[in-house]
């Protein structure tokens, strides 16, 4: 009975989430995947209470949940989404090497060969799909510049990746039928919709057309006092940057913040909301990047590792990556392409 009624409080939260949802974020990726993960963990708390003649179907939906961790993490943290990656093939072998065995009459108290590579193996993948989420939330965390996406990162770290460890883990040693896991996993999912709700457009990207720095635009007698504070910040950047501020080695937020004697939080705001940037790194990357494609086409002569370390990266590697994110080429390339344009 008690275990009836959990389940029935649980699935009615989280259906009102998903049409929510549904209903105001249906076209953004994010909102898609996080849809998902909601009815991975219906079909979680539906499984104690499901005819066993379905419970087939509920297994191969919930063992999704830690790829949809992996995959939610990617779209709404990591600072460029990297899919054609060894991590999404161990996220499709993570829940359908299962579901093909099951759909064989297989089950993880089988033993041999086929246990070994489609039951432990893939349980495996499961722990490491969501370690590698919970790097991407931390890894990218210093450099970004979005306050409401920072307060995600805490409340998705502390709440979904929780969960997502306690529904694993209860599954992988036989304990998922506690009554008290669908009320946590319950929880946690509205929790993270809440804040996901509160600061849609920064995480769904809303509003996130870049603006360039000559664009910018001061209507003295239409801002208030903090917005005319802003745009007094941003011309002192400007006047920064067209410096070559940008060149310096080991440039972080808080180098920045100092020599513009702001806070590190103004610091954000001001890159993220005057030139719409959403992290720190493809700021300044963009700004040396810039000043490189230049001097790669006049100076012919110029060693590319030379060009480099000019514009502040300390290796060769580091620039020929960051090149290749911006311009879609290697600098070697590049400046081939250029050259022959100009014949």
């Amino acid at each position: 009975m008690l275990t009836t009624l959990f389940t029935g409080f649980s699935l009615g939260c989280l259906s009102l989430v998903l049409i929510i949802v549904f209903r105001d974020f249906r076209t953004f990726r994010v909102a898609q995947v996080f849809m998902a993960l909601l009815i991975s963990a219906s079909a979680y708390i539906l499984s104690g209470v499901v005819a066993p003649q379905y419970r087939w179907l509920t297994g191969d939906i919930m063992t999704m949940l830690p790829a949809l961790f992996w995959l939610l993490c990617q779209l709404a943290f990591a600072r460029r989404p990297h899919f054609k990656s060894i991590w999404s093939l161990l996220c499709i072998y993570s829940f359908v090497a299962p579901a093909l065995t099951r759909s064989f009459g297989s089950t993880d108290e089988a033993s041999g060969g086929l246990h070994l590579w489609f039951w432990q193996i893939p349980r495996m993948i499961e722990y490491m799909l969501l370690v590698n989420g919970i790097w991407v939330v931390l890894a990218n965390w210093k450099g970004d510049l979005i306050t409401g996406r920072r307060k995600l990162r805490a409340a998705l770290l502390f709440t979904l990746g929780t969960t997502g460890l306690i529904v694993t883990i209860g599954l992988n040693t036989g304990n998922g039928d506690s009554v008290l896991l669908p009320i946590v996993v319950t929880l946690c999912s509205l929790a993270i919709a809440t804040i996901l709700l509160q600061g849609r457009e920064e995480i769904f990207g809303l509003g996130s057309v870049k603006k360039e720095p000559d664009q910018l635009r001061v209507d003295i007698l239409e801002k208030s006092t903090e917005t005319l504070l802003l745009d007094n910040s941003a011309t002192r950047l400007v006047e920064l940057m067209k410096g070559g501020f940008y060149r310096t080695e080991k440039l972080t937020l808080k180098t920045l913040s100092n020599q513009m004697d702001l806070p590190e939080y103004k610091m954000r705001e001001l890159i993220n909301k005057t030139f719409k940037y959403r992290n720190f790194n493809d700021y300044i990357n963009q700004l040396r990047i810039e000043e490189a494609s230049s001097r790669l086409v006049t100076e012919l002569g110029t060693p590319i590792q030379n060009i480099s370390l000019d514009v502040g990266y300390r290796t060769l590697s580091s620039f020929n990556r960051a090149f290749k994110e911006i311009t879609k080429q290697t600098p070697t390339n590049y400046r081939l392409s250029q050259k022959t344009k100009s014949i």
